[in-house]
């Protein structure tokens, strides 16, 4: 539970009481009747107040609630109470004052607001939910209402109601440039690059001077590969920010995807004057003067001291292609003390990423000496088919590699990734078994073949032992949640099913349309249909592509 309150509370709780505490705190209790029970509670309410003058909370919060049990009825001891629990962070307590005071003020909204704060500490956020909406619905124009569903929305990594309650607030507040950033925001994190490109291109015209938000629609058309209107925006932050250097790299990618190699050479070396360091930056030079054509310059461009064997591949084709001799540089990789599989980690998955997957692969593809006998060329070519999901090819290399070289469990894994995309369960798990054979605590491997076993609905002890190591290794991992709850649901569990995957989804740094879909799955094997039908929605809004889900919710929708 946190301890640092969403919004402020003990401010809120403030605001509130303020309309009710202004009023004689007599009148409220009561008239003075000497020795009635009202005439008590209102001398233990003054000795509250004394004692809450002189900092003693604990003493304050006792006299607070005999005042409150010797007259339930009365408003301002059941406020008082409820901001001194909250003061102390009390939250149990405070929601049932608070309860009892929407019950005694219910048509007040911020009470509302206050009550689902409280139940959003206690991590009831289907209850926060609810009591921020029936403030919304006394107060249509509750910027505190709205501003707590947000909350509660990035708490519970919600996306989707996300995105539906910023809509809601823009029909109130139509022209507030930054709601229509935020919705953007919002959008693009769902990979919805059409509503996120209409919602920052509001913003925009709203506010012209947004950096933030023309960086992020530059990035939505960058990933959308609409490379064009792309550089037109990171021109226009740079213009406004030249230490940018985000958007000075997407600039690079941009102008390299549109052909303009001169163009993507000249932004980055100004990222390299400026301090750029990074051996990434030396690789993608090599990469782009060899696709200017400019070979004579990339051979001269020294591999980088964290990336040397991208480097001597690429200053290999830059000689291939000027008819040098470079095959002693691909004999000589295999001596290279260096982690292949990191370098294709951070250079591969970096070069495909700026320059499109399809044109850098079959460039790479084509700059690869096809009669090389070394293993790291080879393994690097693994690499590319995978990443153009040509994994026939890629096992043929994958196993090649294996007859001829020492094992290695790099390859164990890769195979294990081809052959799960094949839908060949045997071999992925024999391989999966090869690596742990040779790692027994890579976490990643364990959670592989854990999620391995659950879908396939075998071994689900073993399953179920794999997951539990990895989580001792990292215990907030939402994947390993994720597939252990997948365990729990193979076995018919449906309530563990229901925790671990909602425990996955709060860990995950992103809402996750699979995530959504299991979650939905296992609240059907619940008989939950409603919750059921509702998570597949998100998945769907999450991901259109995601296969299966339409066909559950028109099943189940009633």
């Amino acid at each position: 539970m946190r301890c640092i309150l969403s919004l402020p509370l003990i401010l809120l709780a403030g605001c509130v009481t303020t309309e009710v505490l202004q009023a004689d705190a007599q009148d409220a209790i009561g008239p003075y009747e000497e020795p009635s029970v009202r005439a008590q509670s209102y001398a233990h309410y003054l000795t509250a107040l004394v004692h809450e003058r002189g900092h003693r909370y604990d003493e304050a919060v006792a006299e607070m609630r005999q005042a409150s049990e010797l007259a339930p009825e009365a408003v301002v001891p059941t406020l008082k109470l409820t901001q001194a629990y909250l003061r102390m962070q009390d939250f149990d307590n405070a929601r049932i004052m608070c309860e009892r005071a929407v019950k005694q003020l219910p048509d007040n909204p911020n009470l509302w607001v206050m009550l689902g704060e409280i139940h959003h500490q206690l991590q009831q956020y289907d209850q926060a939910v609810a009591a921020f909406e029936k403030a919304i619905a006394l107060d249509p124009e509750s910027k505190l209402g709205y501003d707590a569903l947000i909350a509660v929305g990035e708490a519970t990594n919600d996306l989707v109601a996300a995105v539906d309650i910023y809509r809601r607030i823009i029909k109130t507040r139509p022209n507030d440039a930054n709601l229509h950033y935020q919705l953007g925001l919002n959008l693009a994190r769902m990979n919805d690059a059409q509503g996120a490109a209409e919602a920052l291109e509001k913003a925009l015209e709203l506010n012209p001077s947004l950096p933030r938000a023309r960086f992020v629609l530059g990035l939505v058309y960058f990933e959308s590969d609409r490379n064009e209107p792309a550089r037109e925006e990171f021109k226009k932050v740079l213009s406004q920010e030249p230490e940018n250097v985000r958007a000075r790299e997407h600039l690079v990618g941009t102008l390299g995807r549109l052909g303009d190699y001169d163009g993507a050479l000249r932004q980055l070396k100004e990222i390299l004057a400026r301090g750029g360091q990074e051996p990434r930056y030396l690789i993608e030079l090599s990469y782009l003067l060899l696709r200017a054509e400019r070979y004579e310059d990339a051979s001269k461009v020294p591999p980088p001291k964290g990336g040397p064997v991208f480097g001597m591949i690429l200053n290999a084709a830059a000689r291939k292609c000027l008819g040098l001799p470079y095959e002693l540089l691909y004999k000589s990789l295999d001596s290279v003390e260096t982690d292949v599989d990191a370098e294709c980690q951070a250079f591969l998955s970096e070069l495909i990423y700026l320059f499109g997957e399809e044109d850098t692969g079959h460039y790479l593809l084509d700059a690869l000496d096809a009669d090389t006998r070394s293993k790291t060329v080879e393994t690097v070519r693994a690499r590319i088919l995978i990443a153009l999901e040509r994994y026939e090819e890629a096992e043929t290399t994958l196993l090649r590699i294996l007859e001829t070289f020492p094992p290695d469990k790099h390859i164990h894994y890769y195979l294990a990734t081809v052959y799960e995309e094949l839908d060949d369960f045997n071999a992925t798990e024999k391989h999966l078994l090869a690596y742990i054979a040779m790692e027994p605590d890579d976490p990643d491997i364990l959670n592989f073949l854990g999620y391995l076993y659950a879908v396939h609905k075998v071994k689900l002890d073993e399953a179920e032992i794999l997951l539990r190591r990895a989580l001792e290794m990292d215990p907030n991992n939402g994947f390993y949640l994720d597939s252990l709850g997948w365990i729990y649901y193979a076995r018919g569990d449906a309530p563990k099913a229901i925790e671990f995957i909602r425990q996955a989804i709060l860990a995950m740094d992103n809402d996750d349309a699979e995530l959504r879909d299991h979650l939905g799955d296992a609240y059907l094997l619940n008989g939950e249909v409603d919750r059921a039908v509702a998570e597949w929605e998100r998945a769907r809004r999450l991901d259109p592509t995601y296969e299966g889900v339409q066909e559950k919710i028109d099943q189940h929708r009633e």
